[in-house]
């Protein structure tokens, strides 16, 4: 595939960086050269998109994270852009995958990146003498995998409750709000998920624990 078929300007004049903030941010299972703290502006990263095909099953679906547009338009996400080589035969078999690992109900879009720690709002630069393309694999509200807002608790359980081929949900959830901790981030959404379901596997294990007493 050229970069025309990829919808994406030449692989040879440009330089390529991928956003993760999801589960990128520990598997990223691509090369890349760097990667760089960063973050996005006018989002918020929720738990409302399904997995069918990575942390459940089309019959139990997983909750995962996508971006939404965000009512404060200062809003951050943050995250890490992971630069990509510049070897044009690798940058298509490294598209391609994406391509395959977020086909879920994800769309590859640009945004633009701004640096950590920001001294003023200031976009990501990094060292290269071509333009710089920053894409972001993100899944819009009503997709044929989206699930929606719930309440924390019960988003919680039904992470819990699921497993795919890619492993638990939980596994997903709790490194996500491990990345993000390594980081220095703060996400309120992630973190709420986060102590939501390990209360609840706390009680669940105290519950076990007085009925064989």
């Amino acid at each position: 595939m050229s970069h025309n078929e990829f919808g994406l300007p030449s692989f040879e004049d440009h330089t390529f960086l991928i956003f993760g903030y999801g589960s990128i941010l520990w598997k990223q299972n691509f090369e890349f050269v760097e990667s760089y703290p960063c973050y996005v502006k006018g989002y918020t990263r929720v738990f409302y998109q399904g997995s069918r095909d990575h942390r459940g099953t089309p019959d139990q679906p997983g909750r995962v994270v996508t971006l939404l547009p965000s009512a404060n338009p200062e809003e951050r996400v943050y995250g890490k852009a992971y630069q990509l080589p510049s070897d044009p035969s690798k940058l298509q078999t490294i598209l391609e995958a994406l391509d395959v690992r977020e086909q879920g109900g994800y769309d590859r879009v640009e945004v633009q990146l701004y640096a950590v720690p920001p001294p003023e709002e200031a976009p990501l630069t990094i060292h290269t003498e071509k333009k710089v393309v920053t894409l972001v694999y993100m899944a819009v509200e009503g997709n044929s995998d989206y699930l929606g807002e719930d309440t924390v608790e019960e988003m919680a359980a039904h992470i819990l409750r699921c497993e795919g081929p890619s492993g638990t949900n939980r596994e997903y959830l709790f490194r996500l709000a491990d990345c993000l901790r390594e980081m220095g981030a703060v996400d309120e959404h992630v973190f709420a998920i986060d102590a939501a379901a390990k209360r609840q596997l706390a009680e669940a294990e105290k519950s076990k624990e007085e009925k064989s007493v």
